[in-house]
């Protein structure tokens, strides 16, 4: 970690998105958490750094099952603007997989955060939406996310039924939903902090029993808050 006047620069190691980056936080994202504000994803990759560092680090299992996109490089306007890269760096993150492996993927349509794990070798994407909507209302999240597992299908010689060679499998998760406007990141990384804990690649539709609930309580929000302020001290992202 180093800082630059009132910017941090965290270390991403290859293992977490696949490549080796450094990642900014700036001041307004602390001060995000601290009034409960929309955050951004200088937070969410953080937070998927506590993750890797308190779940994966020294775990075989978790860390060959789990792995994570990036949402700097793949978003809603990046898809827009550059979707040849997206897909390149989705096929190339796909190519990595071994059996069992479930890529965790928060994606920013813009204004609204959710959450997409994909398993790339059984085609299935599990769908997080804590607002209810519907993965038809982000078509060109979908056509990537799509294209880019047919793309990873077709350089691996995968073979297929012919009835599924064009059908991707989505699931929508009746996941926990939130009551206001401002609460998607945190569910986000409620989301993947519980999947990686529950250790299954597979999603159930109604979600994990031991956390199904129709709504977070503040308190389970806060927890998250709280690992990440945890995190942000431990390594020297904000000063006490």
């Amino acid at each position: 970690m180093a800082t630059a006047g009132a910017i941090r620069l965290l270390d991403m190691e290859e293992d977490i998105f696949g490549y080796s980056c450094t990642k900014t936080i700036g001041k307004e994202d602390l001060e995000h958490i601290f009034r409960h504000q929309e955050l951004g994803v200088g937070v969410i990759h953080t937070y998927i750094r506590f993750l890797y560092d308190n779940f994966m680090r020294g775990n075989d299992q978790l860390s060959n099952r789990f792995r994570f996109v990036s949402s700097s490089l793949v978003n809603k306007a990046l898809i827009c603007r550059e979707p040849d890269s997206c897909r390149e760096y989705l096929v190339k993150r796909f190519m990595a997989s071994s059996t069992n492996n479930l890529y965790l993927w928060p994606y920013n349509s813009g204004c609204h955060w959710l959450l997409l794990a994909i398993d790339p070798l059984k085609e299935v994407v599990y769908f997080l939406n804590s607002i209810d909507g519907e993965w038809t209302n982000y078509p060109d999240m979908k056509q990537l996310v799509d294209t880019s597992i047919k793309v990873f299908r077709s350089q691996r010689q995968a073979r297929v039924p012919r009835t599924k060679s064009s059908n991707i499998t989505w699931i929508k998760v009746q996941c926990p939903l939130q009551r206001n406007g401002i609460d998607c990141g945190y569910f986000v990384m409620r989301f993947m902090r519980e999947i990686i804990n529950m250790n299954q690649i597979e999603i159930p539709i109604t979600y994990f029993d031991e956390y199904k609930c129709a709504h977070y309580t503040r308190l389970q929000l806060e927890q998250i808050k709280e690992e990440l302020c945890q995190y942000f001290i431990e390594k020297r992202l904000i000063s006490i």
